[in-house]
């Protein structure tokens, strides 16, 4: 008996699945993007900015804004930097406030 298996040996190497193409001539759909939102933010750092949009001229702390979104500290932290260097929130002291969209989505 041999040790060595037999069969489909080459399957090992690549297991992804292949991605499927679509018909010829069908367009892909667009996904829906949140009212107001950036499209090219994701949906949570879209969700963590619409919470920061909600408090307004008060702005919010990371706790306050953690409490309010759902997601911890950390992750909050990590969603307002990435907003910061995209220019749509902006710290003063040790409040976070959303900043206006107005100039950067194409037809606003």
């Amino acid at each position: 008996m041999s040790k060595r298996q037999k069969g489909r040996r080459h399957r090992r190497v690549n297991r992804t699945p292949r991605p499927v193409v679509a018909a010829r001539g069908a367009a892909p759909r667009p996904l829906p993007v949140a009212a107001g939102a950036d499209p090219g933010l994701g949906r949570h750092a879209t969700r963590t900015w619409e919470g920061l949009r909600a408090y307004g001229e008060a702005g919010a702390s990371l706790d306050e804004l953690a409490e309010a979104v759902g997601y911890q500290a950390r992750t909050i932290l990590k969603h307002v930097t990435g907003l910061a260097g995209q220019g749509l929130a902006e710290l003063r002291d040790d409040r976070w406030y959303a900043r206006s969209l107005a100039g950067r989505l194409p037809g606003a």
